[in-house]
């Protein structure tokens, strides 16, 4: 009697054991469904492409430069010539005024960042992003590689391209209009005359001569001043100091 007791306790988990097999492998096939079913990861940001050869031209350091596009004949400026962080970069009439200039700064891999005369902030593209159409702006320098930029020659005698390090995308007058107000964008570099630059000095306003150390006031008057005063004195008039 314990003996066929036995055999049919043996039995029961046996048959218990073959139930439950199947709805072990059920949950484990499930796993492995869903694991093929997930979204693969995105690939990787594919890298820019070669850097193009520096171009020969001789940078002044110290002097300001417009950002002349060449087709419309208008300079690079931020949008209500003013110094608001992320004011975009458009084109309009060229003036010489500190909105239009820059300053030509070196940054380490022979690359510059253009410094705005007026608000101190660097020319940058939008969020480091590498696609084309994407928005040039004005933003704090903080060393990233969407402010670095290689001048290259474009082509044309005295024309340049500006090409972003982080995208190897080239400055682009959007659309090739040349209307006041269009904005300065990145798109891949295709020799269209809307992606040529130039890059002029712009003159320093002199500075008055200051009077020699140690001379009194009056001292510093230019000689043609001074041959002015002899000339009414001489005429029976009192030369004013």
């Amino acid at each position: 009697m314990r003996t066929t007791t036995f055999r049919f306790g043996i039995l029961i988990v046996t048959l218990a054991a073959i139930a439950v097999a199947p709805a072990c492998i059920t949950k484990e096939e499930k796993h492995e469904d869903n694991k093929a079913g997930a979204a693969p990861p995105p690939p990787p940001p594919a890298p820019p492409p070669p850097e193009p050869a520096r171009s020969a031209m001789a940078v002044d350091q110290k002097a300001n430069y417009a950002i002349t596009a060449a087709a419309a004949n208008k300079c690079l400026q931020f949008g209500g010539r003013n110094t608001n962080e992320q004011a975009l970069a458009e084109i309009a009439p060229c003036d010489k005024s500190p909105a239009q200039a820059f300053k030509l700064q070196p940054a380490p891999g022979n690359y510059y960042r253009f410094v705005s005369a007026l608000s101190g902030k660097c020319l940058d593209v939008q969020s480091i992003s590498p696609d084309d159409g994407v928005l040039v702006q004005q933003f704090s320098c903080n060393g990233g590689p969407n402010q670095d930029w290689i001048i290259a020659d474009a082509g044309p005698p005295g024309t340049v391209r500006l090409v972003a390090r982080h995208s190897g995308k080239v400055l682009d007058v959007k659309d090739s209009k040349t209307a006041d107000g269009t904005p300065v964008i990145q798109w891949t570099w295709r020799s269209a005359p809307n992606e040529q630059f130039k890059l002029i000095p712009l003159a320093a306003a002199a500075a008055p001569a200051a009077p020699a150390k140690g001379a009194p006031a009056g001292e510093g008057k230019t000689k043609k001043e001074k041959g002015e005063k002899a000339d009414k004195a001489d005429k029976g008039g009192k030369a004013k100091t």
